[in-house]
């Protein structure tokens, strides 16, 4: 089980940190095609820097065994933006989107859930 966690964190870390770098490093117009214009672009680009915080407290934390509470709470913060991104979508009726923000949800709650069972 901690070989399956440990992919399911390093899938979850790569991709918030793809998705992460790719809306704070391309250009605003380029950012534009993938996020509603109805976002302020700071907020998309405070929201891709927390992506790339979040990838790294998904993995770090338990990997150096410093604050390892820091792992299920990273991924449980993680899963609200991903609610959110369903939501979003869902209202952008960006239906072929929201199969892959489900499993990313689904895969990070195990995550969640598997985490914290194992410190107490």
């Amino acid at each position: 089980m901690n070989t399956a966690l440990w992919v399911m964190q390093g899938s979850l870390a790569a991709i918030f940190l793809s998705t992460g770098l790719i809306k704070l490093l391309q250009p605003a117009d380029k950012v534009r095609q993938l996020v509603p214009a109805a976002f302020p672009m700071p907020f998309v680009r405070l929201l891709a820097g927390l992506e790339i915080v979040g990838s790294i407290g998904i993995i770090f934390p338990w990997l150096t065994g410093i604050l390892p509470i820091l792992t299920p709470l990273t991924a449980l913060c993680m899963s609200i933006v991903l609610v959110g991104a369903m939501i979003v979508h869902s209202r952008q009726q960006e239906w072929s989107k929201l199969p892959f923000v489900g499993v990313l949800l689904v895969v990070s709650l195990v995550v969640v859930y598997s985490r914290y069972a194992t410190l107490f």
